[in-house]
Protein backbone atom coordinates (compact mmCIF):
# COMPACT_ATOMS: atom_id res chain seq x y z
CA UNK A 1 0.00 0.00 0.00
CA UNK A 2 1.26 2.82 -0.99
CA UNK A 3 -0.13 6.54 0.76
CA UNK A 4 2.46 8.88 -1.59
CA UNK A 5 2.98 8.66 -5.64
CA UNK A 6 6.98 7.71 -4.75
CA UNK A 7 7.84 4.32 -6.46
CA UNK A 8 11.33 4.12 -5.31
CA UNK A 9 13.13 6.09 -2.76
CA UNK A 10 16.40 5.47 -4.57
CA UNK A 11 17.64 8.86 -6.32
CA UNK A 12 14.82 10.63 -4.72
CA UNK A 13 15.30 14.42 -4.12
CA UNK A 14 13.61 15.57 -0.93
CA UNK A 15 13.84 19.19 -1.22
CA UNK A 16 11.79 18.39 -4.23
CA UNK A 17 9.09 16.19 -2.39
CA UNK A 18 7.95 18.27 0.54
CA UNK A 19 6.97 16.77 3.80
CA UNK A 20 7.02 13.01 4.45
CA UNK A 21 5.32 13.09 7.85
CA UNK A 22 1.95 14.75 8.89
CA UNK A 23 2.31 18.04 11.55
CA UNK A 24 6.29 19.47 10.48
CA UNK A 25 7.65 21.75 12.32
CA UNK A 26 6.06 20.96 15.20
CA UNK A 27 8.78 18.85 16.69
CA UNK A 28 10.20 21.41 19.36
CA UNK A 29 6.77 22.13 20.56
CA UNK A 30 5.63 18.78 21.39
CA UNK A 31 9.16 17.95 22.62
CA UNK A 32 8.45 20.74 24.82
CA UNK A 33 5.30 19.43 25.86
CA UNK A 34 6.55 16.13 26.31
CA UNK A 35 9.13 17.15 29.03
CA UNK A 36 6.56 19.51 30.66
CA UNK A 37 4.28 16.30 31.28
CA UNK A 38 7.69 14.80 32.17
CA UNK A 39 8.33 16.66 34.63
CA UNK A 40 5.30 17.20 36.34
CA UNK A 41 4.72 13.23 36.67
CA UNK A 42 7.83 12.79 38.63
CA UNK A 43 7.10 15.88 40.62
CA UNK A 44 3.74 14.47 41.31
CA UNK A 45 4.79 11.05 42.06
CA UNK A 46 7.51 12.48 44.28
CA UNK A 47 5.09 14.52 46.30
CA UNK A 48 2.53 11.01 46.34
CA UNK A 49 5.60 8.81 47.56
CA UNK A 50 6.49 11.43 50.11
CA UNK A 51 3.12 11.60 51.86
CA UNK A 52 2.88 7.52 51.72
CA UNK A 53 6.42 7.32 53.50
CA UNK A 54 5.11 10.00 56.21
CA UNK A 55 2.11 7.88 56.40
CA UNK A 56 4.02 4.51 57.48
CA UNK A 57 6.66 6.47 59.60
CA UNK A 58 3.99 7.64 61.58
CA UNK A 59 2.21 4.29 61.92
CA UNK A 60 5.55 3.13 62.46
CA UNK A 61 6.47 5.42 65.70
CA UNK A 62 2.84 5.06 66.95
CA UNK A 63 2.73 3.70 71.05
CA UNK A 64 1.01 0.25 70.25
CA UNK A 65 3.42 -0.79 67.88
CA UNK A 66 6.39 0.27 69.77
CA UNK A 67 5.28 -1.66 72.63
CA UNK A 68 4.16 -4.66 70.67
CA UNK A 69 8.22 -4.68 68.98
CA UNK A 70 9.64 -4.13 72.29
CA UNK A 71 7.52 -7.11 74.07
CA UNK A 72 8.48 -9.21 71.20
CA UNK A 73 11.96 -8.67 71.11
CA UNK A 74 11.91 -9.11 75.30
CA UNK A 75 10.26 -12.76 74.87
CA UNK A 76 13.71 -13.62 71.98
Amino acid sequence: MSTTQIETWAGADLSQIGPIYPMVGTEMILFVVGLIFWLGFHVLQAGIEKKEMEADEALARSPERLARVFEKEAHE
